[in-house]
């Protein structure tokens, strides 16, 4: 394998690999037949099997700081009550993930308005849309956060935009851990990421709920949200109720999901968890995962040109053998390296890289004989027949 490493041959034929890649990039190729295959891979990663198949972050220990009020179907005068209940006690920030698209309850709206336009503490929940109707209580919210995620309208979500510069807001999550932690919250901002990888690490178990009901008829302890970050949402009761629920990579079922597992409440959890702790998904360079995927194919490709060259006879099987070790061993690499050290390394290239260097070979040694033909250009192919 070492000896024909440095070949010329070798150099050549890996670059015709990327050549090829990037034809298929750049033409206009109709892939209509391959709709159903798309559709059914649309909302499916690979590092979602961190979650799934390799329990990432299943031992991790319950959020204390955070506590959830459900407002379950309380209307908007229980919802003002459950606030002002929470607030009595001091927390450090409240977020209220619930749209007030318009005005309802005269009674409950003077309530919630009273409390959105005086108390620093609250930050209310909108959705940035294109219509630019940000709800009933935008203007006179002190604090306010968009609840959108990326990628809610296709399928699973795993990303949030942290803030947006040119309208200066910021998400939801962000917002609340502005309240309670500006330490953190700039720690977020100083990454300057467009969008950021949500690091899944609670299930709904792993968070304090308290039925906003009970808070109101004094069945539930209001001591609890002292000094904590409460997030007053809607938690669905049953697993067959999917109202405010989303698809997210910890879904057991990672293909082919017929429910929705998160409701959005546990999502901002989720990303506050993740922003406080400081425990981000890292993304390794583009340039660094070509670069890499550049060398593992011209390594590969020295594998193979030495077996079609001295052992053709089984060179078929010991090239498909070689595809197979290889995609199986650096999609294990790249879930390992999510699950153990929150980096994702987007093997992509280099899987596509292994799997055209057979085929671009054979294209790739028909080129090199006619040049040699026709320029006498020197190439190792023109050696001897194939053994």
């Amino acid at each position: 394998m070492f000896k024909y490493l440095f070949k010329r041959d070798t150099l050549f034929a890996t670059l015709a690999v990327f050549l090829v890649m990037g034809m298929f990039a750049f033409l206009p190729i109709n892939t209509h037949f391959l709709d159903p295959i798309h559709l059914a891979l649309s909302d499916f990663d690979y590092n979602d099997l961190a979650y799934s198949k390799m329990d990432k972050n299943k031992d991790t220990p319950t959020d204390t700081n955070i506590v959830i009020v459900n407002i379950g179907y309380g209307n908007r005068q229980d919802i003002a009550a459950m606030i002002g209940k929470v607030a009595a006690q001091q927390p450090k920030a409240i977020g209220v993930d619930v749209l007030f698209n318009e005005k309802k309850d005269p009674v409950g709206d003077s309530l919630l308005l009273k409390l959105f336009s005086t108390n620093a503490k609250l930050v209310t929940a909108f959705n940035y849309t294109a219509t630019n109707n940000k709800g009933y209580f935008y203007t006179q919210s002190i604090n306010k956060g968009y609840a959108n995620f990326v990628g809610e309208e296709e399928g699973v979500i795993r990303h949030f935009t942290p803030h947006l510069e040119e309208e200066n807001l910021s998400a939801f999550a962000a917002q609340v851990v502005k309240q309670a932690d500006p330490e953190s919250y700039q720690a977020l901002i100083k990454r300057n990421k467009l969008t950021e990888t949500i690091n899944y690490t609670r299930k709904a178990d792993k968070y304090v709920v308290i039925n906003g009901m009970d808070l109101i008829n004094g069945k539930a302890d209001s001591s609890l949200f002292a000094n904590k970050i409460v997030l007053v949402g809607y938690v669905a009761s049953t697993i067959n109720d999917v109202e405010d629920k989303h698809f997210t990579p910890m879904n057991e079922k990672y293909t082919g999901k017929s429910l929705p597992d998160m409701n959005g409440i546990f999502i901002h959890a989720n990303i506050i968890s993740m922003i406080q702790s400081h425990q981000y998904i890292h993304h390794l360079p583009a340039w660094l995962m070509w670069a890499i995927a550049f060398l593992l194919c011209w390594l590969h490709m020295a594998l193979f040109i030495k077996d079609y060259l001295e052992n053709h006879i089984w060179f078929h099987l010991i090239a498909k053998i070689a595809q197979i070790i290889s995609a199986v061993f650096f999609v294990y690499l790249g879930l390992l390296s999510f699950h153990q050290f929150n980096t994702q390394m987007n093997m992509t290239a280099t899987l596509a890289a292994i799997i055209l260097a057979v085929d671009v070979l054979y294209f790739y040694e028909a080129f090199a004989i006619w040049l040699h033909k026709k320029k006498g250009f020197k190439t190792i192919f023109t050696h001897g027949k194939h053994n």
